[in-house]
């Protein structure tokens, strides 16, 4: 009996490996040639009953041709026949073993039959295996960030993802997934959702359906998202930004005398005005920082800090300074927020990213997850000082 994928989410179906399998395939069958070619045009014409009867047709003539065994595979899985798909694929892997193509799809199929262990195992192997191209590596690890997003471990999803871009800039898959990663409720990033489905669009193909939806649904839903977000900030309706602009001139003004209270004053004087104002959050945040160092005040700069990040979410310095406050707060969850969000903006910042293993750390049940961004942070090259 055939199993169906119906139960696997949408976000799992649309990695599309097939598209990438091209790569790795070549076509070399000693008999059965045409019916071969047939059932590739008949594949990419999305006629999927038909390919498969070419395909099978093919390897009664050529039982042992991977290509072949590997396109029938991918039509069943495709038409939810999952089992069928399994042992097909099953019969490439004991001819070619070593072929990443149909180890990638060997676990797609298993991760569609529920079967985690496998899938996850699969993809680890290609993902792992420095003998392969970057782009095939690439592949594998976009594979078990997939996975590992059925699975609700967002952070390991995440890490897959980023390592799957560092092999390969171009990996429009990655990106989508990425980008609904952060799109999720998981981490609510829509700013960086949004960067990663602008780059999916550049990179895939103007007829790929979900290039099409992203370009027409998704991208205009975050951007109107992210709009009624702000919005919605209490006291946006009542800025007032030419009087904000006058305070936090007076702010700067005291703060290059070294009056810092009265620099203090006017900053929150510029940011009562308008809500919105990133420099006038982070004038204040600076502000309580410098001077009041007791519990309360750093409490203040802290939160000062958060809404600061919360209006420019690629200032990274700025979530670098606040993680750093949040930390000597001890306040280890919210430190890891801060630098999560600061990875999301720049993933190659080291201090971000070693700012978040330290708070991982340091907040407890977190040493898997601080391993796994460790092993990340591992591939980033460190920039020699001149």
């Amino acid at each position: 009996m055939n199993s169906s994928p119906s139960s696997v989410p949408n976000c799992i179906i649309a990695l599309s490996l097939s598209a990438a399998l091209a790569v790795f395939a070549g076509c070399n069958p000693k008999d059965g040639v045409r019916e071969y070619a047939d059932g590739m045009a008949a594949y990419e014409a999305h006629s999927l009953e038909k390919a498969g009867k070419l395909f099978a047709k093919s390897l009664v003539f050529a039982p042992e041709n991977v290509d072949a065994l590997v396109m029938l595979a991918r039509v069943q899985s495709e038409r939810g026949e999952i089992s069928d798909a399994a042992e097909t694929i099953a019969k490439a892997a004991a001819l070619d073993p070593g072929a990443p193509d149909v180890a990638l799809l060997a676990a797609e199929i298993a991760l569609y039959a529920g079967d985690y262990d496998r899938a996850i195992g699969g993809f680890t192997a290609v993902a792992e295996n420095e003998k392969l191209e970057p782009e095939a590596r690439a592949l594998g690890w976009t594979g078990l960030g997939i996975a590992e997003m059925t699975r609700d471990r967002r952070d390991f999803a995440r890490i897959a993802f980023l390592r799957a871009i560092r092999l390969d800039r171009r990996n429009a898959s990655a990106r989508y997934h990425l980008g609904l990663l952060y799109r999720g409720d998981s981490y609510g990033y829509l700013d960086a959702a949004l960067e990663q489905f602008d780059i999916f669009v550049r990179l895939g193909e103007t007829a790929d359906p979900r290039a099409v939806h992203a370009q027409r649904v998704i991208i205009p839903g975050i951007k109107a998202d992210i709009a009624r977000r702000a919005a919605e900030r209490p006291g946006a309706q009542r800025r007032d930004a030419n009087a904000s602009a006058a305070a936090l001139a007076r702010a700067e003004a005291a703060w290059k005398k070294g009056n810092y209270k009265t620099a203090r004053s006017e900053y929150e004087a510029a940011y009562k005005a308008d809500v919105l104002s990133y420099p006038a959050a982070l004038g204040l945040a600076k502000a309580w920082e410098k001077t009041d160092t007791t519990a309360a005040g750093s409490q203040r700069a802290l939160d000062n800090y958060k809404a600061a990040c919360s209006l420019r979410p690629g200032a990274i310095a700025t979530f670098l300074a606040a993680g750093n406050l949040a930390m000597k707060l001890k306040q280890y969850a919210t430190a890891a927020e801060l630098y999560s969000r600061a990875v999301a903006a720049n993933p190659a910042d080291i201090s971000a990213i070693d700012g978040l293993i330290r708070a991982l750390r340091n907040a407890g049940g977190q040493t898997k997850v601080a391993d796994a961004y460790q092993r990340y942070r591992d591939t980033i090259p460190v920039r020699k000082a001149k």
